[in-house]
């Protein structure tokens, strides 16, 4: 089979690997598209530490080519490959594709019962890929316990951010969306999210106006190309109130937690979200998020290599990755 191996930082190339035999419970999937996440380019710059020879790839879909006859999948069947998976013999019990796992920049794939998910027809290849940041957003819902009404502060406008305003909205919450990335806000507009702001020192009067005098009831901090300081938000909510820090898996972030001690606040930290993947994918199926303002590019997997070498010089000069959806095809 074909891999794409990367042997130090900012070395991938294609090379040629074993193939895979396929164990008694589990399929052989074909992968046919891959995203280029900013997981992946940390992986590939170096910034995010494997063990060489890697293979990159968070984020996948597929299609089953072999299954046993009774198997919890079909041949056929177009799947989500899971990033984060359960391994009792990782120092934090987690398999993460692309990092401490072979990824999915790879012809084929084995997958077991907890590895894949079948796509219904409604679930579009591109919206496939919106799953992990619906997951995530759903697993924030459930943690902080949102209710009807609460105002709920989310710095951070990117993709993560602009996804989990849409959803605070589809639970009947009231997002409040602050970046100080002018483009991100624009955008987040155009996506129905009503209450956008800078996140500068006029952040506090836009809260306290749109509550009616008080502070937000819970807050969220996404660090997904978000250099904001953390620690900030607990000077933005209210006594008591739910506070949540979400960022990849791997990503490191200090909080000065001083201010959430003196008013009591409930801290919770997410870094994946696999038990909400259904999820997601359900919300996808009844088209509850809409994903129409982010650019889509499709590329063949050839253009790998050019565009991470592309994206790594983005984020050195920026700390940030462009706004785009950028899919390779697979097909060997």
């Amino acid at each position: 089979m074909k891999i794409w191996q990367l042997n130090s930082p900012n070395h991938l190339q294609r090379e040629e690997a074993p193939d895979l035999v396929r164990g008694k419970d589990q399929v052989k999937i074909k992968v046919t598209k891959a995203l280029l996440s900013e997981a992946d380019v940390s992986v590939f710059t170096g910034l995010v530490k494997v063990r060489y020879p890697a293979i990159p790839g968070r984020f996948a879909i597929g299609q089953v080519t072999e299954c046993a006859p009774d198997s919890f999948i079909q041949k056929g069947d177009r799947v989500f490959l899971a990033s984060v998976t359960e391994d009792e013999c990782a120092p934090d019990g987690l398999r993460v594709a692309g990092e401490t796992a072979p990824g999915f920049y790879r012809d084929f794939v084995l997958a077991g019962p907890d590895e894949a998910y079948v796509l219904p027809a409604s679930v579009s290849d591109e919206a496939a890929f919106l799953i992990d940041a619906v997951a995530m957003a759903e697993h924030v819902v459930d943690e902080m316990n949102v209710s009807v009404g609460q105002h709920v502060l989310v710095i951070g406008g990117g993709l993560y951010g602009n996804v989990l305003c849409q959803i605070l909205i589809y639970h009947r919450a009231v997002p409040i969306l602050a970046d100080n990335n002018a483009e991100r806000l624009a955008r987040a507009k155009k996506s129905g999210i009503y209450y956008t702001f800078p996140n500068d020192e006029t952040l506090k009067g836009h809260i306290l106006e749109v509550t009616g005098g008080k502070l937000a009831d819970a807050a969220v901090y996404l660090a997904f190309s978000n250099k904001s300081e953390p620690s900030s938000l607990f000077s933005l909510v209210a006594r008591g109130a739910h506070v949540a820090f979400c960022a990849p898996v791997g990503k490191n972030l200090v909080v000065n937690l001083g201010n959430a001690l003196k008013n009591n606040v409930t801290v919770k930290g997410i870094t994946e979200s696999r038990e909400f993947v259904s999820t997601a994918i359900n919300i996808l199926a009844n088209k509850a998020v809409n994903f129409n303002e982010f650019p889509y590019r499709s590329f063949p997997e050839e253009a790998l290599p050019d565009t991470m070498l592309r994206y790594a010089e983005i984020l050195r000069e920026t700390g940030s990755l462009p706004e785009e959806m950028d899919i390779f095809k697979f097909i060997f």
